[in-house]
């Protein structure tokens, strides 16, 4: 047979990523798929189809890598990159996609080791990646493979133009293929899930309490220990104070502990992973957002829908575009907290990992609590 001649009105995208659950970029294509023109057909290749927590709107299609996902093991990285490979040639070849847009670093990867002969190959950056290259599978296999690599693509869409400037300056990227697309929000929806009634237990958590919240992965990169930690001054100024902290992850435990070692447990709740954080973070007094880095936040953007007054650390990439566009371009880390436009920065933490709770608040620590309690 001769070579399948393309139908060029067929409107069709692929899009990939690992999962579809608890992650901010799962979020973002969450709301981009179901957002999306309603004449586009979509398909969402992922490791796993079996936990999606977020809607979409397309076809699901799987690795079928059901084990546990490890981050941190190269051998198990590696398997996942070549069978994604092998996938995504075999669906470019037959699929008839106008493009195949991917999300984070081993699914671009692999969008592009797949090729581009077939389809536009779209890459989309979603976190600092110098800020990751303190973790060693980043420093020594994720940033060669972005720097020989990633010119290759069609189109390489930074979430935020601290990451462009970043991708530009850092790695050599052509300024021509990098593209600032920051996430987008149905503000209505939020505002309408923000009125959903609360259960009289998660009542309790409001009544009579200044009320602070954050939300996110409880991961390294979001930094929750510090904000606990900061939290313990709060306390001893506002009695009736109370910490509610929103998502799930692999350092719950070592968190629960210091709240156990600071003997501030009636002053912190664990909601765990939430569809609906929205009711929670509008009814509290203020949105904090203690990460040591990240790409565009989607928690503090989206507190920012609900108006509630928002402090973050000043990360740069991210924060300073929400809070003090004005400032977004300067590169000089901040030397004290500022009440900016549309919130507060405050010094970014280190990101040390303390064994205990009583060890001496850091300055950044210090600055957050006194923050919270302005």
């Amino acid at each position: 047979m001769g070579k399948q001649k393309r139908n060029d009105s067929l409107k069709k995208v692929l899009f990939v990523i690992s999962y579809l659950d608890k992650g901010g970029a799962e979020r973002a294509l969450s709301n981009i798929t179901t957002h999306f023109p309603a004449g586009w057909d979509i398909d969402i290749l992922v490791n796993d189809d079996r936990v999606i927590d977020y809607p979409f709107r397309g076809s699901i299609l799987t690795l079928g890598i059901t084990e546990k996902p490890r981050t941190g093991s190269i051998f198990f990285q590696l398997k996942v990159l070549l069978k994604r490979v092998r996938r995504l040639k075999c669906l470019k070849k037959k699929g008839r996609y106008t493009a195949c847009i991917s999300f984070l670093d081993s699914a671009n990867i692999a969008n592009i080791l797949s090729g581009k002969g077939r389809c536009k190959v779209i890459v989309s950056v979603r976190s600092s990646l110098m800020q990751q290259g303190r973790k060693l599978q980043y420093r020594y296999i994720v940033i060669p493979l972005v720097k020989i690599f990633y010119n290759r693509a069609d189109k390489i869409v930074a979430v935020s133009e601290g990451i462009s400037d970043e991708l530009i300056s850092n790695f050599n990227l052509s300024s021509d293929k990098v593209v600032t697309i920051e996430n987008g929000y149905d503000l209505l929806k939020i505002q309408e899930q923000a009125k959903e009634e609360l259960t009289e237990k998660e009542s309790k958590w409001f009544l009579e309490k200044k009320v602070v919240v954050t939300a996110g992965r409880l991961e390294e990169p979001k930094g929750q220990w510090h904000l606990i930690r900061a939290f313990t001054k709060v306390v001893k100024q506002i009695p009736n104070a109370v910490l509610l902290i929103i998502g799930s992850g692999e350092l719950e435990g070592y968190l629960k502990r210091l709240v156990k070692e600071g003997g501030i447990e009636s002053h912190v709740c664990f909601t765990g992973f939430v569809s609906n954080p929205y009711k929670y973070m509008s009814r509290a007094e203020v949105f904090v957002l203690p990460s040591l880095y990240e790409g565009f936040p989607n928690a503090l953007a989206e507190a920012i829908c609900l108006e509630l007054p928002c402090i973050a650390t000043d990360f740069h990439t991210g924060a300073r575009e929400i809070l003090s566009p004005n400032m977004c371009t300067a590169k000089e880390p901040l030397e004290y907290t500022k009440e900016a436009e549309y919130g507060i920065l405050t010094l970014p933490c280190t990101g040390k990992r303390y064994k205990d709770i009583d060890t001496p608040l850091e300055k950044a620590e210090k600055n957050l609590a006194e923050a919270m309690i302005m």
